[in-house]
């Protein structure tokens, strides 16, 4: 890792910790984790990022003990996106108000991060060692979701979606994140292997809600939106792949009028299937058109990822010498 990415490179004291806890309508279980994060990590700072709650939730987190934030836009990902803009700090601990999660498995989940062996660490509720209680519509959403995510990115991720994570500063300020909903955990893994971070899962239980709370996910809207979150990535992060996978099936597609056409002329020596032959060479030509479009978005890909990776060295040698100074 270059150098200043490090939470302690060039420093002797010791790293600046923030819990973020995106926060709507979680009255019943907000004190509860702020207390929890609080006493298993005292040496951090519990921020709570209110979205417009209705039921006093932002009093309760104060009154807990947390530093309240408001974000007016509605949505996780507007959360997320003004946590990691506006929130300074060298580790980042990012996980939902619901008391699903347990703060016992922090330090578990800071240590990869904190001794540089991973840029992102998930709380994975699907380990073998864990302990997780699902509904059987979110067992389901999830495991398609990452079987997905696995075959198109070639990862072996076992929890994709999980909202419990610690993230190091370098990957907080460098991932461009523009979802708006609960498609953000997708977003942020996707980009996340797509730029060759280091991520590593901590195994984690899952506990369900307590009774009163309810869930905010929204099964069909936000599954569609997660679905078509993970293809445009796909189409924006793989494009030849995905482009060069649909011009393969036109031309494939395409050879079965062309057959047709081909078999009458060869039995009458006519072209007697006009219909046929016309339809085989728009999809042909259709297909070697995608084809040549995720070749040119590929070439583009490859240019800006290495201006990316350059642009990320200038500003990794910035924040060396920043912390030499300090």
């Amino acid at each position: 890792m270059p150098a200043g990415n490090h939470p302690n490179s060039n420093r002797s004291d010791p790293p600046h910790i923030v819990i973020l806890i995106p926060c709507l309508n979680e009255a019943q279980s907000i004190a509860q984790v702020v207390q929890d994060f609080k006493h298993e990590l005292p040496e951090a700072r519990v921020l709570v990022f209110d979205n417009g709650s209705t039921d006093h939730s932002a009093e309760i987190a104060a009154a807990a003990g947390a530093e309240v934030f408001s974000e007016k836009r509605q949505g996780k990902g507007s959360v997320v996106q003004t946590m990691f803009q506006t929130i300074e700090a060298d580790l980042y601990v990012m996980v939902d108000g619901d008391d699903t999660y347990p703060a016992g498995r922090v330090r578990a989940l800071i240590e990869p991060v904190l001794q540089d062996q991973a840029d992102m660490s998930i709380g994975s509720r699907f380990q073998q060692e864990s302990n997780s209680q699902f509904r059987w519509v979110n067992l389901l959403g999830n495991i398609f979701f990452q079987g997905l995510i696995n075959f198109i990115f070639q990862t072996h991720l076992t929890d994709i979606l999980s909202g419990y994570r610690c993230l190091s500063r370098r990957i907080v300020k460098r991932l461009p994140l523009f979802e708006r909903g609960f498609e953000i955990e997708a977003e942020l893994t996707v980009k996340s292997l797509e730029r060759g971070y280091r991520l590593i899962e901590v195994p984690v239980d899952l506990r369900p809600r307590q009774e009163g709370s309810h869930s905010k996910i929204r099964i069909v809207q936000d599954g569609i939106k997660i679905l078509a979150t993970i293809f445009a990535l796909f189409r924006d992060y793989k494009p030849l792949t995905f482009f060069g996978s649909v011009g393969l099936a036109f031309i494939l597609s395409g050879l079965i009028p062309g057959l047709v056409a081909v078999a009458g002329y060869l039995e009458t020596g006519l072209v007697t299937h006009f219909p046929s032959a016309i339809l085989s060479v728009g999809m042909i030509l259709t297909g070697l058109l995608c084809i040549t479009i995720g070749l040119v978005l590929h070439t583009l890909d490859r240019r800006f990822r290495e201006m990316e990776y350059l642009i990320g060295i200038y500003f990794d040698h910035i924040s060396a010498k920043e912390n030499k100074r300090e």
